[in-house]
């Protein structure tokens, strides 16, 4: 579960949503609406208020955005789905609408996150029954979703980096900022800690490289801008005023680094 929850997270940062009218072939003449497939995995934040949050999944219009309201119908296709209605799922109403100006719209479908346990990858097929204007698909789309637990790891952290393929023991600070929008994902202002600039005098590491924190599991992962592979092998500490992990890439570099945060917070408990 933690791989598949892990892949659902990276896939639903890296694959940015795009608009439908940027994907499908503009061949067919006249207007319509279909549901929007650019996006079918979403991760939603168990926050423990009860409180229901919009399902993200749109119908998208295949025109020139109108001066009115455009209304559509759908339903739920309940043979094709394992989400339950009404306990991790409610639909506000079967009929949902492009507002005037635009071309896109959410389905008015809420999902229930603290409904949701955390092993539990759900699905919800969804399939348009009738519209204003023509149908342009009217086959079934799976939407798969999760939960995630709160991380605020957020902020400017020092360091210390030892027994390293540097040779030396550093110390500095950066910054731990988000990815994106999905919870859990976050950047180093340096992945390399210092390292790179005292072996190579170069600047810190770029490319794809994410430190996930998903319900207390923790990940290094993704290739810096050489091309190599980075991966956290080892967390020494946490749950107290120090996070120590040891990490290792394709090149060979490595090093053990022992994280504080500025604002004297404790790390929660992590492993890997």
């Amino acid at each position: 579960m933690k791989k598949s929850l892990y892949s659902l997270l990276l896939m639903s940062f890296i694959l940015l949503a795009t608009s439908c009218n940027d994907e499908i072939v503009k061949t067919l003449d006249g207007e319509y609406i279909s549901l929007n497939t650019s996006n079918t995995s979403f991760l939603y934040l168990r926050s423990g208020n009860g409180l229901a949050v919009d399902l993200g999944a749109s119908a998208v219009l295949i025109a020139a955005p109108q001066s009115s309201d455009i209304t559509y119908t759908f339903e739920v296709v309940d043979s094709l789905s394992n989400a339950i209605a009404n306990l991790h799922y409610t639909v506000d109403n079967n009929t949902g609408s492009i507002p005037a100006g635009e071309t896109s719209g959410l389905l008015p479908i809420k999902v229930n996150p603290d409904n949701i346990e955390l092993e539990e990858e759900l699905t919800l097929t969804i399939k348009l029954t009738s519209s204003a204007f023509q149908l342009a698909n009217d086959s079934p789309v799976t939407y798969e979703f999760a939960v995630t637990c709160e991380s605020e790891l957020a902020g400017t952290v020092n360091y210390t980096h030892t027994d390293n393929f540097a040779g030396a023991t550093i110390t500095g600070s950066t910054d731990i900022t988000l990815a994106g929008m999905t919870p859990g994902i976050y950047k180093f202002g340096d992945f390399s800690m210092g390292a790179w600039g005292e072996a190579y005098n170069i600047d810190p590491p770029t490319g794809t490289l994410l430190f996930s924190h998903i319900c207390g599991v923790v990940s290094l992962t993704g290739t810096d801008n050489y091309g190599d592979t980075w991966s956290m092998t080892e967390v020494v500490e946490s749950d107290g005023p120090n996070f120590t992990y040891r990490w290792e890439n394709t090149y060979g570099e490595f090093g053990t680094v022992t994280l504080t945060r500025a604002d004297g917070s404790n790390w929660p408990l992590m492993s890997l």
